[in-house]
């Protein structure tokens, strides 16, 4: 289910409801902390809904009138995920800004390859010399005021496995999450998630030639599955067999077989992190929201 809208006490959904059914746009109000929300299941059919809101907004009786849309010929099927997809980046712009920054990274570093660009995302500058690679301490990264670099590990990454998978999890769940909460809550989400995870990976590590969104990812995998729990109002973005994969992967990952399979080393700690943070940060949003609304 897709967040929409919330509306205000004054507010009466009924003729809103009425015209969304009527267009076969399958949606739930929902009574949270006093309030009512819309939700979707497509989001997809995003554009229909805008227009049905904006005509409520204007005059909720005049959706009485309104004609169920027709059934969408196989281009108007095609025009319709094209609106969706251009509704999901409209809706989640931090996300989509986000990856787009990643890919862009990815592109100036050739995936890792390129170690003088690296060197400018890296947790801490390098040098290579005979073989022997040397770096700065956390500290002495922050006492040169180059905090950036506690978050741009994030979005370096060393195959297209690894940018594909990290990327495709951040756009489905991340930009769902982003709708949900705004794009102010979530961006600080993403930047607590990812400086946690990459700075106790480098203090645990001491190493500092790794990166990707994965940390990010289990954070978010891991918000997303706790907050249903806490709230029953919480749409259930994660499956119980989903978390379980993540859970067996984030094992696997301690172990040989990823080197083994040419996946090479994986950065556990950073993983770990990212879901930890990512369950304590659903924790303090439930809290807050909790008691805010009291």
């Amino acid at each position: 289910m897709y967040f929409v809208y919330q509306f205000k006490a004054t507010e009466d959904p009924k003729h809103l409801t009425e015209a969304l059914w009527r267009n076969k746009v399958a949606h739930q109000v929902v009574s949270k902390d006093g309030h009512n929300e819309l939700w979707i299941r497509d989001p997809n059919q995003l554009p229909t809904v805008e227009s049905l809101f904006h005509t409520w907004q204007q005059d909720p009786t005049a959706l009485q009138h309104a004609r169920p849309s027709k059934e969408p010929t196989s281009h108007g099927n095609n025009r319709s995920e094209e609106n969706g997809f251009l509704a999901q980046i409209k809706t989640a712009p931090v996300t989509t800004i986000l990856l787009l920054t990643t890919f862009l990274v990815a592109a100036l570093t050739n995936l890792g390859a390129d170690l003088t660009t690296v060197g400018y995302f890296a947790i801490s500058s390098f040098d290579v010399r005979n073989g022997q690679i040397y770096y700065f301490t956390l500290s002495q990264v922050l006492d040169s005021h180059e905090y950036w670099r506690l978050f741009t590990p994030a979005l370096l990454h060393f195959s297209v496995l690894h940018i594909v998978f990290n990327t495709l999890w951040v756009w489905d769940i991340g930009g769902k999450l982003e709708r949900i909460l705004g794009s102010v809550a979530w961006s600080l989400g993403v930047v607590i998630i990812a400086v946690l995870s990459n700075v106790l990976q480098y203090q645990i590590s001491g190493y500092p030639l790794f990166g990707g969104l994965s940390g990010v990812v289990y954070g978010v995998i891991g918000f997303a599955w706790l907050l249903p729990l806490l709230s029953p109002r919480w749409p259930v973005l994660i499956s119980k067999q989903l978390m379980a994969f993540f859970a067996l992967w984030l094992l696997v990952g301690y172990t040989p077989l990823p080197e083994m399979v040419g996946l090479g080393s994986i950065a556990n700690t950073a993983h770990t992190i990212g879901l930890l943070s990512g369950l304590g940060l659903g924790i303090l949003y439930w809290l807050i929201t909790k008691y805010r609304n009291k």
